[in-house]
């Protein structure tokens, strides 16, 4: 009696998505075989794509049949057994040859014996219907290429809408994604640091695990989050919706190839000033240290004070303590404080220019527009001269990839231009409201905020020499602190003036303050 393998495969593919499981398919050949007395000695199970050759399985079972172990084969239909040539040719010789005896299907016998046409046309129509299909899928992924859809797995940050077959962002970590771009865009960070820092905010691979530093960097230089993708070798334009600008993407690509070392944080901890000073004499910054000093009656004194590091060597200035350092902040800062009356005059102009700017701004939008338009028409162009064969396939991809950048730049350019146009308002709002504030911030005594304040005002250029602060304002706090020792007690009225150009009025006037944002200077001038 001979014995036979039976055999059932399902493929994840499309095309095996109407066939019965593998379950079924074991259900339906055991009672087919019990139905027909055929004595089935081992069952071979196959969840892979017979497209192409090489399945394990289905060669190991072969080669067991070339031994003798088994002279038949149970399976569902033929195309179970092969969707390509070489497996189907492979079959027919061994039933040919007798090695194969016999084979059942749910619904038909194949002998050695019998006419081979009718299994070379099955055979040869499983084989067609894999060469259509793929087709038909190339041409459906192209199609969808070329609506700007991406025909793959959505990246982090996104997920694959199978309702409406489109790509959406995922509300839940979309901005985790784009935090992490911002925190390594900063120049100082591993890519160790981000995974950890997308892991912190439930982001991880599949298994749990923390996301590894290729798939890091895989995240970073994906230009799916800016809203380009690439297919087929090529640059396209996604309908979908950008988690982050272009401009964010090629700041983390410059620090991606160019970043050194990261910096690293000092362990202990510095005191409220540390960063701010620099020495006079030699440079280096000045740190923050506490001393302890043992009192004759057994208590312990602890101060702080501040010195210079002298990294580049000796340097003969000496130690401060906090409290004589601390005690010259206020008269530093109260040079600075702007008027109450002279903020709201500031601001009444500052909006009237923004209604003028926002208006004039229509006519450099309407130029983008037309830019855009033309490089629009070019890559129409460039695709024609391909399909017209007059030009390569690489000169076409290099050119519509430089084509889709520059596309892509004026876009972001575009979306950004009120909001350009108008970009020097929130920094001015923002001074104007600072410099009032100092007023308050002198009063309460309060370290982190005089220290905040005072790098807003001279930035890097505050110097301790011999125990004094020494710094240089930087503009308009310098032309502040110009106007305001100009300003007596019997000037009470202030008139606003525009003035054009950046920097302070030649000659000068009889007071004033210019403050610079942008391509506008503001003057507000004292009436005698």
């Amino acid at each position: 009696m001979p014995n036979y393998f039976l055999y059932a495969r399902k493929s994840t593919d499309v095309e095996d998505k109407q066939v019965r499981s593998i379950e079924d398919q074991l259900a339906v050949l055991r009672a087919l075989a019990k139905t027909e007395g055929l004595n089935v000695v081992e069952e071979f199970i196959e969840k892979q794509s017979a497209e192409i050759p090489g399945r394990p399985v289905f060669n190991k079972m072969l080669a067991r049949i070339e031994k003798g172990e088994a002279q038949g084969v149970i399976c569902w239909k033929l195309d179970r057994l092969a969707r390509n040539p070489v497996d189907g040719g492979q079959i027919s010789w061994f039933l040919q040859r007798g090695i194969i005896q016999h084979i059942q299907t749910h619904d038909r016998s194949y002998r050695s014996t019998d006419n081979i046409l009718l299994m070379s046309v099955e055979f040869g129509m499983a084989n067609q219907f894999i060469i259509d299909l793929s087709t038909n899928t190339k041409r459906g992924l192209n199609e969808k290429v070329k609506n700007g859809e991406y025909p793959s797995r959505a990246p982090v940050g996104y997920f694959n809408d199978r309702r409406y077959k489109t790509i959406v962002v995922d509300k839940k970590i979309a901005k985790a994604v784009r935090e992490a771009f911002e925190y390594y865009a900063n120049g100082d960070t591993r890519l160790e640091d981000v995974a950890k820092f997308l892991a912190e905010r439930g982001i991880h691979t599949r298994s749990g695990k923390t996301i590894s530093r290729d798939r890091v960097t895989y995240i970073l230089t994906n230009t799916f989050y800016f809203g380009v993708f690439r297919y087929a070798g090529e640059l396209h334009e996604g309908k979908h919706t950008p988690i982050i600008s272009k401009q964010l993407f090629d700041k983390v690509q410059k620090v991606l190839k160019g970043r050194g070392k990261p910096h690293k944080s000092p362990k202990n901890e510095s005191k409220a000033l540390c960063g701010l000073i620099k020495c006079d004499e030699c440079g280096c910054a000045i740190t923050g240290e506490v001393k302890i000093k043992h009192q004759k009656n057994g208590n312990v004194h602890r101060y702080a004070y501040y010195r210079c590091t002298k990294k580049r060597g000796p340097c003969s200035q000496p130690c401060v303590k906090e409290d004589d350092l601390t005690g010259q902040l206020p008269d530093i800062l109260k040079e600075f404080i702007l008027p109450a009356d002279c903020a709201t005059e500031l601001l009444k102009m500052a909006e009237k220019d923004e209604k003028e700017a926002l208006q004039s701004s229509s006519i450099e939008s309407q130029a983008i527009k037309e830019e855009i338009a033309a490089i629009s028409n070019k890559l129409r162009v460039l695709l024609d001269a391909l399909l017209e064969q007059d030009i390569d396939r690489e000169v076409y991809r290099a050119e519509k990839r430089d084509l889709v950048l520059q596309k892509r730049d004026l876009e972001e350019k575009m979306a950004n231009l009120n909001k350009g146009v108008v970009a020097w308002l929130e920094p001015l709002q923002n001074w104007i409201k600072d410099a009032v504030l100092l007023n308050e911030t002198v009063k309460t005594g309060d370290l982190s905020s005089k220290k905040s304040s005072l790098r807003k005002i001279c930035g890097s250029n505050l110097f301790l020499k011999k125990g004094k602060l020494k710094f240089v304002p930087i503009k308009p706090y310098a032309e502040l602190r110009c106007a305001l020792k100009k300003f007596t007690k019997k000037e009470t009225c202030l008139i606003s003036e525009r003035v054009t150009g950046i920097g302070p009025v030649s000659p000068p006037w009889q007071g004033g303050i210019i403050t610079v944002y942008d391509t506008r200077a503001y003057q507000l001038r004292i009436k005698n």
